[in-house]
């Protein structure tokens, strides 16, 4: 069972990232418009850095649940503090792990939260990797049957330009995309790609 993000955790990580993370990260947001302000939707950034994961955050104004590796949930503190934060592990080496993990998910779509997948599935620098259709195909297979209405999923440009000190960061949000069954995984993957890298410039 996936536990909500702790709220008064949640807040404090952000004011901290706010007030410090962006003295070296200058936002410009675009698109906030294609995120729903209510409902389950899943965010698909590009991703190049670590930096990408604060970066979203502090992009959206909704609370975030992120799929991350399972060996970042290795030590019990850090579990714990990812966890409190929103964070889910997925075991890539274990299928069925992951598919667990995927099926947790259900009650948390149900009550609209917003999940974040970097579909690349590892930095990519320089270019956009091609897209785990695989991680996108268990979300799919979560909608329909089980109570939960057709899923968007928001494709997301990231763009970084050094400054003298830090980075102004670019952050373009495009239009939702959906498909109506989990065999269009692969023509979701391709098209989220296109669109991020269209997006990320």
């Amino acid at each position: 069972m996936i536990s909500p993000p702790s709220p008064a955790l949640y807040k404090c990580c952000r004011f901290l990232a706010v007030n410090f993370f962006q003295r070296l990260y200058r936002l410009q947001v675009q698109g906030l418009e294609n995120i729903p302000p209510r409902g389950p939707v899943i965010l698909c950034p590009k991703h190049q850095r670590w930096e990408d994961i604060p970066v979203v955050g502090l992009a959206m104004p909704r609370p975030l649940h992120y799929i991350a590796k399972v060996e970042l949930f290795k030590s019990p503190l850090i579990r714990e503090f990812l966890q409190a934060l929103g964070g889910i592990p997925v075991d890539r080496q274990s299928p069925k792990a992951t598919l667990s993990s995927f099926k947790a998910l259900l009650p948390l779509l149900k009550q609209q939260a917003a999940i974040v997948v970097f579909p690349e599935g590892t930095y990519v620098q320089g270019r956009v990797g091609p897209g785990k259709h695989r991680l996108l195909q268990l979300l799919l297979k979560l909608q329909g049957g089980n109570g939960l209405k057709v899923l968007p999923f928001v494709p997301i440009g990231i763009s970084y330009q050094p400054r003298r000190v830090g980075y102004d960061v670019s952050v373009k949000m495009g239009a939702p995309l959906v498909v109506p069954a989990a065999k269009n995984a692969q023509n979701l993957t391709d098209a989220l790609m296109r669109e991020i890298a269209r997006l990320s410039g």
